[in-house]
C-alpha cells in the first residue's frame, strides 16, 4: 500500500503545483496592472473567473483530467517495475512479500549483478544491448526510407501497373503474419541472411500499413514543388531528396519511431533468425526461461 500512497502523493503534489502556479500568475497580473496605474478590485476577478468557467473550459478540464489519469496509469507499471528491481528476489525475498510497498532496503547493486550475470550464447548484457540497437534502428530506418520512396513513385507518377501495386499493398495488410512464417524461415536460411546483419535487408519490405499511410501523406503534398525544381534544372534525385522528402519527414519520423519500438520489443524474429546474435528481448526471454527451471 505504500506504493499506492506514493502515487496519490504525486497526484496531490501536481495539483498543488497547478494551484500555486495559477495563484502566482494572478498575482503577477495584478502587479503588472498596478504598475500601469490600473487597480483591479475583487468583483472584477469574480467576473473574470465566471468568464473562464465556460462550457469549453469545463470540457477541456474534463479531457485534461482524463488524460492525466491515463498518463498516471501508463507511468505506474514503469515506476512499480523500477521499485521492484530494487528489492531482494527469490521466493523468500521482499518482492513476493511486499509487492506493492516501497523497498525496505534499496538494493541498487541488483543492477550490477544483472549486468554481470545475464548473458546468452556467450553475449553479455551490453552485447545484447548493441544487437538491439542495430537491429531496431537499422530496420526502422531502412523500412521508412524504402517505403517513402516507393509511395512517392506510386503517388506522383503515372505508369501501368501502378494501381495493381497499390492493390497488393492493401491485400498484404490482410495476410496473417503466421501464415508466411514457415516460408520466411526457410527463405532466410536458404539466402544465408540469418545470423548476420544482412537480415536488415528484409526491412526493405515496403508492403504494409506504413505504405498506405505514406501514400496518403504524399497525396497532400503539392506536385508544384517538384515542377518548380525541375524548371530550375533539378533532376529526379535532387527533387526527391532535397525538395520532396523533407516534407514527409514528420511522418517518416513518427512511423519510424513506432517501427523502432516494435523491433526493440520483438523477440520472435531474433529468436528464429539471429540465434547467435541475441537482442535484449531474446536474451531476457531465454534467461527468464532458464531461471524458471531452476
Amino acid at each position: 500500500m505504500d506504493f499506492v500512497w506514493l502515487m496519490l502523493a504525486l497526484v496531490a503534489f501536481i495539483v498543488l503545483v497547478c494551484v500555486v502556479r495559477s495563484a502566482v500568475g494572478k498575482l503577477r497580473l495584478s502587479r503588472s496592472l498596478a504598475a500601469r496605474g490600473v487597480f483591479v478590485n475583487k468583483p472584477h476577478w469574480r467576473v473574470t473567473l465566471k468568464n473562464k468557467l465556460k462550457l469549453s473550459t469545463l470540457i477541456f478540464a474534463v479531457v485534461f483530467v482524463f488524460f492525466f489519469v491515463y498518463s498516471i496509469m501508463l507511468l505506474f507499471p514503469v515506476l512499480w517495475g523500477f521499485l521492484s528491481s530494487l528489492k531482494s528476489g527469490g521466493i523468500r525475498g521482499e518482492y513476493f512479500h511486499n509487492m506493492f510497498g516501497l523497498p525496505t532496503a534499496w538494493k541498487f547493486e541488483n543492477y550490477v549483478i544483472a549486468f554481470e550475470t545475464i548473458s546468452d550464447s556467450g553475449i553479455s548484457f551490453l552485447g545484447m544491448f548493441w544487437n538491439s540497437i542495430w537491429f531496431a534502428l537499422g530496420s526502422a530506418w531502412i523500412n521508412m526510407e524504402f517505403t517513402a520512396a516507393f509511395a512517392y513513385v506510386l503517388n506522383k507518377y503515372r505508369f501501368r501497373g501502378r494501381s495493381l501495386l497499390y492493390g497488393i499493398a492493401l491485400f498484404m495488410v490482410s495476410v496473417p503474419i503466421g501464415a508466411s512464417m514457415v516460408s520466411t524461415y526457410r527463405l532466410m536460411y536458404d539466402l544465408h541472411l540469418a545470423n548476420s546483419m544482412l537480415i536488415l535487408l528484409t526491412a526493405a519490405n515496403v508492403y504494409g500499413m506504413n505504405l498506405i499511410l505514406t501514400h496518403a501523406y504524399w497525396s497532400n503534398i503539392s506536385w508544384t514543388y517538384a515542377e518548380a525544381a525541375q524548371i530550375d534544372g533539378a533532376g529526379f534525385y535532387y527533387t526527391y531528396f532535397k525538395i520532396m522528402r523533407p516534407q514527409v519527414m514528420p511522418l517518416m519520423f513518427t512511423l519510424g519511431l513506432l517501427s523502432f519500438i516494435a523491433k526493440w520489443n520483438d523477440y520472435m524474429s531474433p529468436l528464429l533468425y539471429l540465434p547467435d546474435r541475441p537482442t535484449l528481448a531474446t536474451g531476457l526471454y531465454r534467461f527468464r526461461a532458464i531461471a524458471e527451471r531452476l
